[in-house]
């Protein structure tokens, strides 16, 4: 990656982690001055860049988050990676005006932490709390099953099989962000259990993006009821947790959860290797490929990650995966049936170099 496209990544990392940051505040006071200050700076980066290179400059910050709704990044004047992106991408959705997965998955890029950072460091507090693996590996399951609960059902939670791990998890739990409700309505995905909008200019939307045909909305006629876990945790633990235990379920060997938060398992094979795995479903593969490297980077050892069939066949995804892998990173994209399969396919692994 050249100089000026690492520094033009960098600003647009800066402008997602300042919508996500906008996103956080209270719906009536977003607009307000003093704007958060990491949404300041990314658009006075933005407009020097502008400026430098002849380009139109934003007018502000509500013209900064225009151009996050309306305008795919490379549209601003930034020189990124080609394929970096895939076309069409936008930081806030077009007619939910609700922060992307790609802006999400944007903001998470680096040293200074993001979302997903926030995920891992909520969940390494569980671990710590649980006490042991096995008790922080069923309340992450819990979660994985429950991220939004619209009709909490205080018999359910009080069972004796479930008590322990709600008094464990419920601190994580908050009420669902007021922009969410319209009318006294609160909507949640069933297809993928994340919350949803049921009325937008392009129709029904949820935060994990299912299709048309899988988007099934559950509602709720009293929002002061439901609760809901943190973006961080709903997009980056209950998204890719729903394949996750799918996978888990059709491994003949046992995988082990490592206590770090990041949802890494250790799986001892039929032959005695020792593979290392993570599950992923994200929207942009160069974002996904650079997370990989640094979760490879902290365990110092050879790293899987492994995606829906769906998301693997998609055109030029593996490809500009690994493009975007640092040389010498031990990490290898493999779809769900090619993970779960016996064989050589399990046991090949290419060096990126």
């Amino acid at each position: 990656m050249t100089e000026v496209k690492r520094t033009d990544l960098d600003l647009l990392i800066a402008v997602a982690r300042g919508v996500i940051e906008l996103t956080s505040i209270a719906r009536s006071a977003t607009f307000r001055l003093p704007y958060p200050p990491g949404v300041q700076l990314a658009l006075d980066r933005m407009v020097l860049l502008a400026m430098t290179r002849g380009r139109p400059v934003p007018a502000g910050v509500p013209d900064l988050m225009s151009w996050c709704r309306e305008r795919e990044p490379q549209e601003w004047g930034l020189e990124l990676p080609c394929g970096f992106l895939t076309a069409g991408a936008r930081l806030i959705h077009p007619t939910a005006g609700e922060p992307t997965r790609t802006c999400a998955e944007l903001a998470s890029l680096g040293s200074h932490g993001g979302p997903e950072q926030e995920a891992e460091t909520l969940l390494a507090g569980l671990a710590s709390t649980c006490g042991t693996v096995e008790r922080f590996a069923a309340c992450r399951d819990f979660l994985i099953r429950r991220p939004v609960m619209l009709r909490p059902d205080p018999m359910e939670l009080l069972r004796p099989t479930v008590a322990q791990i709600w008094n464990l998890v419920k601190g994580l739990y908050g009420p669902v962000p007021d922009r969410f409700p319209a009318d006294r309505l609160v909507y949640c995905c069933n297809g993928c259990g994340l919350l949803a909008k049921a009325v937008t200019a392009g129709g029904p939307w949820c935060e994990g993006g299912c299709p048309p045909g899988d988007r099934k909305l559950e509602i709720s006629h009293e929002p002061q009821s439901a609760i809901a876990l943190p973006f961080a945790l709903r997009l980056f633990l209950a998204l890719p947790g729903r394949i996750e235990q799918a996978v888990r379920s059709r491994l003949t060997d046992q995988a082990e959860l490592l206590p770090s938060g990041s949802g890494v398992h250790r799986l001892v094979g039929q032959d005695g290797t020792l593979r290392t795995f993570q599950v992923h479903d994200r929207e942009q593969p160069g974002p996904a490929a650079l997370r990989a490297a640094e979760v490879a980077a902290v365990l110092d050892g050879p790293l899987d990650i492994v995606v829906a069939d769906s998301a693997a066949a998609r055109p030029g995804y593996r490809r500009h995966f690994e493009h975007e892998l640092p040389a010498d990173t031990r990490v290898r994209l493999l779809a769900v049936s090619d993970f779960i399969a016996p064989g050589p396919a399990g046991r090949t692994r290419r060096i990126h170099a």
